[in-house]
């Protein structure tokens, strides 16, 4: 994939003394369904294949002649050999279906934090590769395969893809998206029709997401008035922004937890500043860890300019009444004359392999 966007250099800000704002999420960009396929994230000797095949996970939408498509996809081989993943897409028209604009950034990895970071980038600063499906069309009647991958022993199949599936006839589709691998690297994926297996619950009752919904993207806002000290907001915060639930998803009784950290998704924050001074002010604007380690992509619209966002060590455990500094990344430092107002954004994504919440702290030197 193009991921040339550089890093950002690692600053230190003040910890916050309590628990930061919690950012309100919205539903953005709503002519796209998202899919999670990250459940089992660890396929192995435990996972159950039928025939040779394993469906992770499916969507389908109703009423649509044409669907456009973002999915994240993370899933790592531990089956002791090389296995095939793909994903496919069953038509039950009588008219064929057109696979394109196809963008894609996954492949088999072993470097799960660094490939992460690169997609978060390429989804930013939307650099994701064109690429041709490996089915163009879909028969009547039968299953394509949209991309197919062949995925060594203990690597990982993850990124994102996005593409469109467009009914020929423009009469409303009927279809099933499936997210699968199968035991053979040679295996015909067009031949599996399996159901989707159970969800996978680790220790701890750790559950890796899966799911599908009919938004994208993640927007919220912030107000910040110069002067003001520091102010610090929670993002993707699990809580009033945590909108990709299980409940809310396609076929919630099989999907699993919820997309809380928001892999694979943009998150749009729209950030008001005021100067209400009788002086010019600089407002400074960071991005840290709150709880453990960070990464991912940032871009300010001030220079419109993506930045992949390094690894950000979790903040240190408080010590009462001592003021203390955690790693992050300065987004931008923002100058207001006089009573200037000013409305800008932030985009960012997190990188797969690393955690979130993400904390956006502003100051006015």
């Amino acid at each position: 994939m193009s991921c040339n966007q550089i890093p950002k250099t690692k600053v230190s800000f003040v910890v916050p003394e309590s628990a930061p704002n919690q950012l309100v999420g919205t539903k953005a960009k709503t002519d796209t369904r998202f899919v999670i396929s990250d459940n089992h994230e660890t396929i192995n000797a435990n996972t159950p294949f039928k025939d040779g095949y394993c469906t992770l996970w499916h969507d389908t939408a109703s009423g649509k002649t044409s669907v456009k498509y973002r999915m994240f996809v993370w899933h790592l081989n531990n089956r002791g050999s090389s296995m095939k993943y793909g994903i496919t897409i069953g038509n039950n028209n009588a008219s064929a279906y057109s696979i394109h604009n196809v963008k894609s950034t996954i492949a088999p990895i072993t470097s799960f934090v660094e490939q992460g970071r690169c997609t978060a980038a390429a989804l930013v600063g939307d650099t994701m590769d064109a690429i041709t499906p490996t089915d163009t069309s879909v028969p009547a009647g039968k299953l394509g395969v949209i991309k197919e991958w062949i995925v060594p022993n203990n690597q990982l199949i993850g990124g994102l893809i996005e593409f469109t599936v467009t009914n020929t006839t423009s009469t409303a589709m009927s279809y099933r998206l499936r997210s699968v691998a199968a035991t053979s690297t040679t295996a015909d994926l067009r031949l599996n029709q399996t159901p989707i297996i159970s969800y996978f619950t680790g220790g701890n009752d750790s559950v890796h997401p899966r799911g599908s919904w009919d938004f994208a993207e993640i927007a919220s806002s912030v107000s910040y008035t110069a002067g003001s000290g520091w102010r610090y907001y929670n993002m993707s915060n699990g809580q009033s922004d945590n909108l990709m639930t299980q409940a809310a998803s396609y076929d919630s009784t099989n999907a699993a937890a919820s997309n809380k950290g928001h892999y694979g998704v943009k998150y749009t924050l729209t950030v008001n500043l005021s100067n209400p001074t009788t002086a010019e002010k600089t407002i400074s604007i960071y991005m840290g860890s709150r709880v453990k380690p960070y990464g991912g992509a940032v871009k300010w619209s001030g220079d419109n300019v993506t930045y992949k966002v390094p690894n950000l060590a979790s903040p240190p455990d408080k010590v009462a009444g001592k003021i203390q500094y955690q790693e992050g990344v300065l987004i931008a430092e923002v100058k207001l004359s006089a009573g200037q107002s000013l409305t800008r954004t932030i985009t960012a994504a997190s990188a797969g392999g690393l955690s979130t919440p993400a904390l956006i702290a502003f100051q006015t030197k």
